[in-house]
């Protein structure tokens, strides 16, 4: 299992035991209203992404991790990369429970996963794509150096194409 680190966290591998954490953080209204387009998703669609994660980590390296802060080993969210409309790769994806927003660890969650995108995966770019009006998430891929690529009706909402190429990002900015 891939595990990742930062200075505040640790990233892991979410797994079939995380369904309850993982279920309440993408029902919550801050989650929902920009990844779920405002709907609460079934319990069972929780246990598909979760079995369809832990088969994409052991066939391609690659899924979607719980945060949890270092100091108490707290569950704050998910961050990870996972496939989205028709790209050929998996985009970022972040999501963090609203008590631990604006706190810089979304962005450094997301951080510790581009580098192991680049690094580990050797991809040779990522992108995220974004609804418009998630300022939140806007931000933070800007702070990670993403670039507004395109902005387009994905499934009849207006959506923004971010994109970061291997090489354009410090692993310590």
């Amino acid at each position: 299992m891939t595990y990742l680190y930062t200075e505040r966290l640790q990233l892991c591998p979410l797994s079939a035991p995380d369904e309850s954490l993982f279920h309440q953080t993408n029902v919550s209204r801050s989650v929902r209203t920009y990844l779920w387009d405002n709907e609460t998703i079934p319990l069972e669609v929780t246990r598909e992404i979760l079995q369809k994660s832990a088969a994409c980590f052991s066939r391609e390296g690659w899924g979607l991790w719980k945060v949890l802060t270092r100091a108490d080993e707290r569950y704050i969210g998910y961050a990870g990369l996972w496939n989205f409309f028709d790209e050929p790769q998996p985009q970022l994806l972040y999501a963090l429970d609203s008590p631990f927003t604006g706190q810089g660890y979304a962005t450094e969650s997301a951080r510790a996963v581009v580098n192991y995108a680049f690094r580990a995966l050797n991809f040779n770019y990522l992108r995220a794509a974004i609804d418009v009006g998630n300022n939140a998430s806007v931000n933070v891929c800007e702070r990670l150096g993403f670039e507004l690529e395109a902005q387009r009706d994905q499934d009849g909402k207006p959506t923004l194409f971010y994109r970061l190429d291997n090489g354009a990002v410090s692993s310590t900015a």
